[in-house]
């Protein structure tokens, strides 16, 4: 079983032990650089088994204020980080199901969540579909050139 919970200090030496895929290295910022970049307005939560942290995920709460595409009171998911060793067992998933429901405890406002990953990233496109989101027909231009828009109801 899978959990989201507000990273503490005690999750930090786990986080930056993470791993990820050779093909997901291009878009994965490690945890200390994601952590020490951070501003204000982003939430940080482990994902965690068996009290132990496999994963983090970074929600911005001010995406609706900084961003031309975004709707009101969206949040966007900024990263989701899951360990090598558990990915492709459905626990992705799973974290976005439960993040559907975490999400209003973040912002009792927002109605959806949005992500942007780069045109070419078709695992991530495919991992976004399958968990609900459904993409918008236009693509924008971001750090990474052409962007996919992806949204999900909350």
């Amino acid at each position: 079983m899978i959990a989201i919970k507000p990273t503490k200090l005690k999750d930090f030496a786990s986080l930056m032990q993470i791993e990820v895929l050779s093909e997901q290295k291009h878009a994965h910022l490690p945890f200390e650089q994601s952590y020490q970049q951070r501003s204000k307005y982003e939430v940080f939560l482990s994902l965690c088994v068996d009290q132990k942290a496999i994963g983090y995920l970074i929600i911005d709460k001010a995406f609706s204020f900084s961003s031309t595409f975004a709707r009101r009171h969206e949040l966007s998911l900024k990263y989701i980080v899951l360990d090598k060793a558990y990915q492709r067992k459905g626990l992705g998933r799973r974290v976005m199901q439960k993040l559907n429901i975490y999400a209003n405890a973040i912002s009792a406002n927002s109605d959806s969540i949005c992500v942007s990953i780069p045109a070419t990233d078709d695992a991530s496109q495919q991992f976004f579909l399958a968990s609900g989101f459904v993409e918008e027909r236009k693509l924008i231009y971001g750090k990474s050139g052409k962007e996919r828009i992806l949204r999900h109801r909350l």
